[in-house]
């Protein structure tokens, strides 16, 4: 919290840097205290690293809710409606952060990387918490453990594995998990100064007037929120506060980057070969996905906007290209297939069939895993397409004939194949039970005038860690609901199994 303290002073945001830095007193002695009482304690088992991970996340966002409450109460009237840009005729944002529920929703859909928000009017909540919100979903992106096993203490062993697994993650690219944590955040932190200095070149060249102080805070924080397809924005209205066709093209790469798989990135640098990019399979997916959803996507949407087709299929491809229908479908497929959820289109006011198409093509499935994306992942998809096939196959085989299945570039006996795709079907099925349960409890609660593709819609973006909303979400959303979407975000950031194992823990006593 020391960062955005810094941030809130150069722009002479006093209350707020006030409000970091108790919070920071505050989490650094509860840190401590625990710390002290745990200080021996044994090394951790399988079962307990998970444990720590789905209690760990939790009283991550807990603490990380509490700067947002103190602000909203000891800033003045005045300052906040300093805080309103010019000619706004809205309140801060912050005074819905007295209600420390939302402040906690607020936490976990950024360190969980979701991007749904109770900062309606984001400008109005001030530049420290703009960063303090942009830095929350960096921080949550590569993974708070992660973070730990590379800067803190070093387990070893079986407990630095489990540790590492516990946040869904599997492949190791060093031979320690120590080594794994940091290279991790080596290849991050690079990639991420790397979109920051592009998104600044980019809207230097396509809005020169936007001013260097703007476009620098505003890469900066995109480039963490995109990098980490968390979706958080410093703009009104997302990424459609530019009122820009071409800043939406600009910023499309930026949450590409995010959706592949880190361990892709080291392949590439350390073995200096782009095959590696270009072979991967889920990069192949991931691209063909987006190319087929975004004119899927875009029919649907052409439909809605009604652009009209005279029999000319030539002439009504051009039209369908260089209208509404295109610019909201490939912006809007493409932050939904990479979970990262900036939008800029009011997509509880688009027709059922592509509602649905941004829902079953796109936030289900999500990006690569080892990536910062939520959803299902590529691969397990793959692995079950490839295991279908495979059964498939080995019907027409000899009783002992012998089929081994290739994922990729590894090739599994028989054993390993069913071990694999048993392990990604049963989380699928896993994510899709979940799913179904929550949107019954959101049914029961919704207000009327919300579709159950709406509904649908809004619990598929907060368990999939993607931010876009159907209108639904919103600091006057009922509290059910906004209890509903905390849960599925939390569970949705460490793939069910780790808070399954907590709840099993509290039940077993």
């Amino acid at each position: 919290m020391l960062v955005p303290v810094l941030v809130s002073l150069v722009y002479r945001e006093w209350y707020s840097a006030l409000a970091f830095l108790i919070a920071a007193g505050i989490t650094a002695v509860a840190g401590g205290v625990a710390y002290k009482l745990n200080e021996n304690a044994p090394e951790p088992q399988r079962h307990h690293s998970m444990i720590i991970a789905a209690l760990g996340w939790a009283v991550t966002a807990l603490f990380g809710a509490i700067p947002f409450v103190l602000a909203a109460y000891i800033t003045p009237s005045a300052v906040l409606e300093s805080l309103v840009p010019a000619g706004a005729n809205y309140q801060s944002s912050l005074l819905y952060f007295q209600n420390p529920l939302h402040a906690f929703f607020e936490s976990m859909s950024g360190y969980t990387t979701t991007g749904l928000t109770m900062s309606i009017r984001e400008p109005s909540v001030g530049h420290g918490f703009l960063w303090y919100r942009s830095q929350m979903q960096w921080i949550g992106g590569a993974g708070m453990i992660v973070l730990s096993l590379a800067i803190l203490r070093q387990p070893h062993g079986t407990a630095g594995i489990s540790l590492y697994q516990s946040e869904g993650r599997s492949e190791k690219l060093r031979p320690s998990i120590v080594g794994t944590a940091r290279a991790i955040w080596k290849i991050y932190v690079g990639v991420t100064a790397a979109v920051a200095v592009y998104l600044a070149v980019a809207t230097f060249v396509v809005q020169p007037g936007y001013g260097i102080e703007n476009t620098i805070f505003d890469a900066i924080n995109h480039a963490m929120t995109g990098q980490s397809t968390g979706g958080f924005s410093t703009l009104d209205d997302s990424i459609a506060g530019y009122d820009s066709y071409a800043m939406e093209l600009v910023h499309i790469p930026a949450m590409i980057t995010g959706a592949i798989s880190i361990p892709v990135y080291w392949g590439v640098l350390s073995d200096r070969n782009i095959r590696d990019f270009t072979q991967n399979p889920q990069v192949r997916m991931l691209f063909g996905l987006l190319g087929v959803g975004v004119v899927v996507l875009t029919v649907f949407l052409a439909r809605w906007v009604g652009v009209p087709y005279n029999g000319d299929p030539i002439g009504y491809v051009g039209r369908v290209v260089t209208s509404q229908a295109f610019r909201d479908g490939l912006f809007q497929y493409i932050s939904a297939q990479t979970t990262t959820g900036w939008q800029t289109s009011a997509i509880g006011d688009w027709n059922n069939g592509a509602v649905m198409t941004i829902v079953l093509g796109a936030m289900l499935l999500g990006g690569s895993a080892g990536a910062t994306v939520g959803g299902i992942k590529i691969l397990r998809g793959y692995i079950i397409a490839r295991g279908i096939r495979w059964e498939v196959t080995r019907v027409f085989l000899p009783q002992h004939a012998i089929e081994d299945l290739r994922i990729g570039q590894r090739t599994f006996k028989a054993d390993e194949a069913n071990d694999e795709i048993r392990a990604a079907a049963t989380f699928a099925f896993t994510y899709l039970l979940l799913l179904a349960t929550s949107l019954f409890v959101l049914l029961a609660v919704v207000p009327s005038e919300f579709t159950l593709a709406d509904a649908i819609f809004e619990v598929a973006t907060a368990q999939g860690t993607v931010g876009l909303s159907a209108g639904i979400t919103g600091p006057g959303m009922p509290i059910v609901a906004e209890i509903l979407f905390i849960f599925q975000m939390w569970m949705g950031r460490l793939e069910i199994v780790p808070v399954l194992a907590l709840v099993n823990s509290i039940f077993r006593r």
